[in-house]
């Protein structure tokens, strides 16, 4: 008599590492549970340009993994959700007027493309345009990376001194 079959096993819930790989926690810290609202990576990236126009931190704060990585030219690397929204905070001051507006989103699964057209005010009165690309990598609801890419010597040209 052979055994019976194995019944397949579940497929991984919606947002999770297909892989099943799961990812260790540095000592001390809790697990936290995904933010309520949007779960798919194209939901999350646009709630989070939706947050960033809005200048609202505490949507962002629950978007954000807490453990969050963020690059962007021309700035140092960010570590942590408040690190990251430090930084927003400091753009939101340094851009009092702006859009950021997605034009196409590529998603291929956790990870989301934006092509970005910017237009804002710097707090100097300077009208500033750029195009720009962001990188996200989403993992249970969240952003866990963001790298974003623009030419950050144009901005600073359209700056000059007054910006």
């Amino acid at each position: 008599v052979s055994p019976a079959p194995t019944p397949p096993a579940d497929p991984p819930p919606a947002g999770a590492d297909p892989s099943g790989a799961v990812e260790d926690l540095p000592a001390g810290a809790a697990a936290s549970p995904p933010p309520p609202g949007p779960a798919s990576p194209r939901a999350v990236v646009e709630a989070y340009f939706a947050a960033v126009d809005a200048e609202d931190l505490e949507v962002l704060r629950r978007l954000l993994h807490p453990d969050v990585a963020l690059t962007a030219c021309g700035s140092r690397p960010r570590r942590g959700a408040e690190a990251v929204l430090a930084m927003f905070a400091a753009i939101f001051e340094r851009f009092p007027v702006h859009s950021d507006r997605p034009v196409r989103l590529i998603c291929d699964g956790g990870t989301v493309v934006a092509e970005i057209h910017f237009e804002g005010r710097s707090a100097g009165g300077v009208d500033v345009t750029f195009e720009a690309v962001d990188v996200f990598d989403i993992a249970g609801g969240r952003v866990r990376r963001l790298t974003q890419w623009f030419d950050s010597a144009d901005l600073e040209r359209q700056l000059g001194s007054s910006g």
